[in-house]
């Protein structure tokens, strides 16, 4: 039983919809629901609209405001976002899957070659996350916008970003405190304080967009050691083959601000939403090469670095105040970049961090 707030499945599968190309969201529920996670997606250009519901809804039922809702949304997408073809998500809540409303009438009724209509009968009350996201792939591959292949490796990664949750994150523990304190301080020191002759590696081990951010430390770490003469090697889950479309997308981007900055991506592990996997790739290829500094930026728990850890300093970043004490057990030093997901959503080029600030605030200074 985990007894600090967790994700809900509900907002799993408004990320995934948006994943697979999604123009708009219908959350069948009041008004309130998932009110955080429908606002930042819009951020993402995903219009996210909410059926209303109230308690005479949850007694006699609401089918005649999902039904009113996607008649206007379709109107909607036509009017304000030209395309062939649309795809409109319709998401259950907590009410709506209680009361049994059929969330697939909609798609008999306003499904044709111009509208794709993807049901997901998903409540909070589910358990994992990640089962909202695995309940979309499996709209998803009914309504032909993924191929079972595809369909097989989602269900997959996602099984196993639950495990590495449970086994070695912030679900790992009933309670995890939240901590604003972290390790900057003793990391930025040990980063000056390294020597010529020293081998350093930068890790992006990212979950999806995140990465436009969880690259950034990455980055200047490179640009610090490079004038001081220090090799780097970097690894990174970049594959711009592999993935949903945005997915794609999105690892395309992230390697272009490495290009742009002359920084070779030696090792790519998997693509951006294969961070729960491309963790032991990673190790294979440390103990391989080693390094005096490891620096594993984004889901660094998801990399078991102990099997590596008495060879040299290691470092984790990633997002949140719960995430501190799971990082700080397996790394040497752990760092939190608040915010990281809500800073990211929209957003198509690299996004600064504070690590990566004060570490270039130094160099520029030196």
């Amino acid at each position: 039983m985990i007894l600090h707030p967790r994700p809900s499945p509900i907002a799993a599968s408004m990320y995934q919809l948006r994943d697979v190309g999604a123009d708009a969201i219908i959350l069948h529920g009041p008004s309130g629901c998932s009110f955080r996670t429908a606002r930042l997606l819009e951020l993402d250009g995903v219009r996210v609209f909410t059926t209303g519901m109230d308690e005479n809804d949850f007694i006699f039922g609401g089918s005649e405001k999902l039904e009113s809702t996607v008649r206007y949304v379709i109107d909607y997408l036509k009017k304000h976002k030209k395309k062939e073809r649309h795809i409109i998500g319709i998401v259950g809540t907590c009410p709506s899957m209680i009361i049994g409303e059929d969330l697939h009438l909609p798609c008999k009724r306003y499904s044709d070659d111009s509208v794709i209509i993807v049901p997901v009968e998903v409540h909070s009350g589910m358990g994992d996350n990640t089962i909202g996201a695995i309940k979309t792939m499996e709209a998803c591959l009914n309504a032909g916008l993924i191929d079972e292949k595809e369909f097989k490796r989602q269900k997959y990664i996602l099984q196993k970003a639950t495990e590495v949750e449970k086994k070695r994150g912030m679900a790992k523990n009933r309670y995890l405190k939240p901590t604003y304190e972290d390790d900057l301080e003793e990391v930025i020191k040990t980063v000056k304080n390294l020597e010529k002759g020293a081998k350093v590696v930068c890790v992006l081990n990212a979950k999806k967009e995140t990465g436009y951010l969880f690259a950034h430390p990455l980055i200047e770490i490179n640009r610090y050691m490079e004038r001081r003469g220090i090799e780097v090697i970097n690894i990174a889950n970049l594959d711009p083959n592999v993935g949903l479309k945005k997915i794609r997308e999105d690892a395309n981007n992230i390697l272009r601000e490495y290009r742009k900055r002359n920084i070779d991506i030696d090792y790519i592990t998997g693509g951006l939403d294969e961070y729960p996997i491309s963790g032991e790739r990673v190790v294979d290829i440390l103990k391989e090469i080693g390094g005096d500094l490891v620096v594993v930026s984004g889901v660094p728990h998801a990399v078991p670095i102990e099997e590596i850890k008495d060879n040299g300093i290691t470092v984790g970043i990633s997002d949140g105040p719960r995430l501190y004490y799971p990082i700080k057990e397996i790394y040497h030093y752990s760092v939190i970049e608040l915010d990281a997901h809500a800073k990211v959503l929209g957003r198509r080029t690299l996004v600064k961090s504070r690590f990566g600030e004060v570490l270039r605030c130094i160099s520029d200074i030196n």
